[in-house]
């Protein structure tokens, strides 16, 4: 046990020299074994232990003895434990919430509170394989996505899971086997929680009646369904920085760049979105689908969504706004842009690389390749290549807009566009006719001009956007 379980830490860096390790400790098996193991690896790791125990004021005279047995155990061990009360039943009726949703937040509330009085660290809970295989099937019943299928992770933020591959019975064996006491909370034993009928009721059926390595590998194909969760999450955020423009209050989604997407990423950016503006709290598939069905219908089309959130149809894509709606993103220059007075401002939105638009006239093609060691980066005046990961934004290709800028040096100092344009001696009417490539209000290249210093491949980039401009390889 104690061998797979340092195996686990050590594989997720779970436990540092020197860090604070809150668990919390119920006075359950679970975390019991939790608390010894724990004991023993901290000790190893040059790592501090603190024991924190949450009193729910559900359970009466059980509850108080829990306490008690908990303050006994962690005195004989010399753990150093602090206890919390909270009135769950009353919190739950207060915000409208289940008894275990409010003794969940009760009990990470101490937990975060003890570790920023030691000046933060990390927090230790016993769920173990059984509880995984638990949870993903509560979300499969519950019409869960992949990211509910994959279940808890090992480390999320400050949490840490170290039994997340241990099971119940071996657990319960270990403890046996050395004497060591623990305590049963009646609860578990209740089937007015739908988790317990599944402990209790269908996991027990399906081990003797179809598989005896059901829980493992339930526990098994939600590590699979977390590692292809994390890709694809990383293949979205690549997606949500080329194809949306991010306000204050709302994100814009370019029609033509999210055509170009693979359909379940589509979906994936659509939920990012809504996440960015203001969480997933009462969001659904239905909300998502009715999201891509917006940006198939007519401009002017609306939608009302969770949490005073809306949506609209413009003729280039799909408004999301949060609650108050935010200004059309093609709004018109003002007079002190540089741009002619009433002339609508255009902003072409970069494809999904690999790809192509049509802007000022020529057509800009964007692909995508790994940098290689040591490459070396040709200089050619209508073909460029840029740190792919050090866009923050949907890249934009445009005319210039106040408060635009280059980064100068490799110190990131900033020049004014106008500024810039003036030191080079571009004549003014051929100013408001650049066509450039943007990041926000950075400015990434100027063709016939320079490129920024801010997105330059170093020794240090990873994957590399090349841009061409009109088959830029003869220099137009």
């Amino acid at each position: 046990m104690l061998e797979r379980v340092r195996a686990y830490v050590k594989e997720h860096q779970m436990i540092h020299p020197g860090e604070q390790i809150v668990a919390g400790v119920s006075g359950g098996p679970d975390s019991v074994c939790l608390l010894f193991l724990l004991k023993e690896l901290c000790g190893e790791q040059g790592a501090h232990l603190q024991a924190v125990h949450v009193h729910h004021g559900l359970r009466g005279e059980e509850a108080d003895g829990d306490e008690a047995f908990v303050r006994e155990l962690c005195a004989r061990e010399e753990i150093p434990l602090r206890v919390f009360g909270f009135d769950v039943r009353e919190r739950a009726a207060r915000e409208r919430l289940s008894v275990e949703e409010a003794g969940r937040l009760c009990r990470y509330e101490a937990f975060r509170e003890t570790a920023a009085e030691l000046g933060g660290g990390r927090i230790a809970v016993a769920h173990h394989a059984d509880d995984q295989a638990e949870t993903v099937l509560f979300h499969l019943f519950r019409g869960s996505g992949i990211r509910g299928l994959s279940g808890m992770e090992p480390v999320n933020g400050d949490i840490i899971r170290p039994l997340l591959e241990i099971r119940r019975e071996e657990i319960l064996e270990w403890l046996e086997s050395r004497g060591i006491p623990w305590r049963t909370d009646s609860t578990n034993a209740s089937s007015a929680y739908m988790r317990n009928r599944i402990r209790r009721e269908l996991l027990p059926y399906v081990r003797e009646q179809i598989n005896d390595q059901a829980e493992r590998h339930i526990s098994e194909t939600a590590r699979e369904l977390s590692q292809i969760d994390h890709y694809l999450e990383r293949k979205t955020g690549e997606a949500f920085r080329l194809c949306v423009r991010e306000e204050e209050s709302a994100c814009f989604v370019f029609e033509q760049g999210f055509r170009g997407l693979d359909p379940v990423i589509r979906q994936r950016l659509l939920r990012l979105c809504m996440e960015k503006l203001g969480g997933l709290k009462d969001v659904e598939r239905v909300h998502i689908r009715i999201l891509s069905e917006l940006m198939e219908k007519q401009t002017g089309s609306r939608a009302d969504l969770p949490g005073g959130r809306s949506a609209r149809k413009d003729y280039r894509g799909l408004w999301i706004s949060a609650a108050k709606e935010s200004a059309d993103p093609f709004r018109k220059a003002p007079e002190d842009s540089g741009a002619a007075a009433g002339q609508a401002e255009e902003a072409l939105p970069c494809p999904c690389p690999p790809g192509s638009v049509r802007a000022g006239g020529k057509t800009w093609h964007f692909s995508l390749e790994e940098a290689q060691k040591d490459q070396i980066i040709p200089q050619k005046t209508y073909t460029k290549w840029f740190d792919y990961d050090k866009i923050k934004q949907c890249l934009v290709i445009r005319r210039r807009r106040p408060g635009d800028y280059l980064e100068i040096n490799r110190e990131h100092g900033r020049k004014k566009l106008k500024a810039y344009l003036v030191d080079e001696k571009v004549p003014s009417s051929l100013r408001e006719r650049l066509w450039m490539l943007a990041d926000g209000s950075h400015i990434v290249w100027i063709p016939g001009y320079r490129i920024s210093e801010g997105y330059k491949v170093t020794e240090d980039t990873k994957r590399i956007l090349k841009v061409q401009l009109d088959g830029g390889e003869n220099d137009g």
